[in-house]
């Protein structure tokens, strides 16, 4: 049998759900009036709610006021852009604030590997190149970030003649301005066959610039450390260099600290080339990642500690 509602059911319908409570009384009182502020308040948001290239709603991570992510990676002169950006998806490098990248290809005529990569992950690209190969292709240092760059400048460094394969090393220096302040960004690919005093003297004029001005900053990359003593630029006496060890403390003299205690970022031999290094900053989480896009793993840093 169908019930029919009473004048005292309709009565509790349209009863206020907040009598008693002032607070909630100013926010709606009968249940119909509810469901029409309701309905107002979720239009305003659906109008208002900022929509990704397509419609849809927006995924990209924004960091808390004082942390962010830092990935630095040799792209190995890799082209295949779409291949790179899933194998970075695949460790968790989309949510990156900061990606400093190596070995970045531009290709004559077109955008660089990190411009386009910057605009997949929906970054901002400062590009320079270092030096260019026999083919006309360019190759530089890359960094993309979340955040707008208010200052980039390159850092010549000391050439060395190797004989074969000699380089223009530089360094590409970029300051964000993130939520909690500007941050200064050092992102260096050093020369392969030089022993620790030279690469040292190598990496001098970016240590003098980190450690000339006050805050915070990152100095990450390729410092190609590698465990041999050379003759002549050319010939390897292997396990007789120690040059991360070198190059650690040399770092922590000028009150840089290296985030990663230990193990293997390149696959050739379980070397450890590349780093990050903090100053005046804390790294909450670490982790080094295996990419078959280069043969370069992927340094990945969760970074806090900063202030306004």
């Amino acid at each position: 049998m169908r019930r029919t509602r009473s004048s005292d059911d309709k009565a509790r319908r349209n009863r206020p759900v907040c009598a008693g409570l002032d607070w909630c009384a100013t926010l709606g009182g009968t249940v119909s009036a509810r469901r029409r502020l309701y309905f107002s308040l979720s239009l305003a948001i659906a109008l208002s709610w900022p929509a990704g290239p397509s419609g849809a709603r927006a995924t990209t991570p924004h960091p808390a006021a004082d942390g962010l992510t830092v990935l630095s990676l040799n792209l190995a002169l890799g082209e295949d852009v779409d291949r790179i950006a899933s194998r970075v998806r695949a460790i968790g490098g989309e949510a990156a604030d900061v990606m400093l990248l190596q070995e970045v290809i531009e290709r004559p005529g077109q955008p660089s590997v990190a411009h386009e990569l910057a605009e997949r992950f929906g970054l901002e690209a400062v590009f320079r190149r270092e030096f260019t190969l026999e083919d006309g292709r360019g190759v530089g240092l890359a960094t993309l970030g979340r955040f707008p760059a208010i200052d980039a400048r390159v850092f010549p460094l000391k050439h060395f003649d190797l004989a074969f394969r000699s380089r223009d090393r530089t360094a590409l220096a970029v300051t964000l301005d993130t939520p909690a302040g500007p941050l200064r960004t050092y992102n260096v690919h050093l020369d392969t066959r030089i022993n620790s005093g030279d690469r040292l003297d190598q990496i001098a004029p970016v240590i003098d610039d980190v450690t000339a001005a006050p805050g915070g900053a990152i100095v990450a990359g390729d410092f190609n450390t590698n465990g041999n003593l050379w003759l002549f630029h050319t010939i390897p006496l292997p396990f007789l260099g120690r040059q991360g060890r070198g190059l650690e403390q040399f770092m922590a003299r000028h009150g840089l600290q290296s985030v990663f205690d230990g193990g293997p970022t390149h696959d050739a031999l379980r070397m450890r080339l590349d780093w990050v290094f903090l100053k005046d900053l804390h790294a909450s989480s670490r982790s080094i990642h295996p990419v078959d896009v280069s043969d370069h793993h992927a340094l990945i840093v969760s970074v806090d500690g900063m202030r306004r």
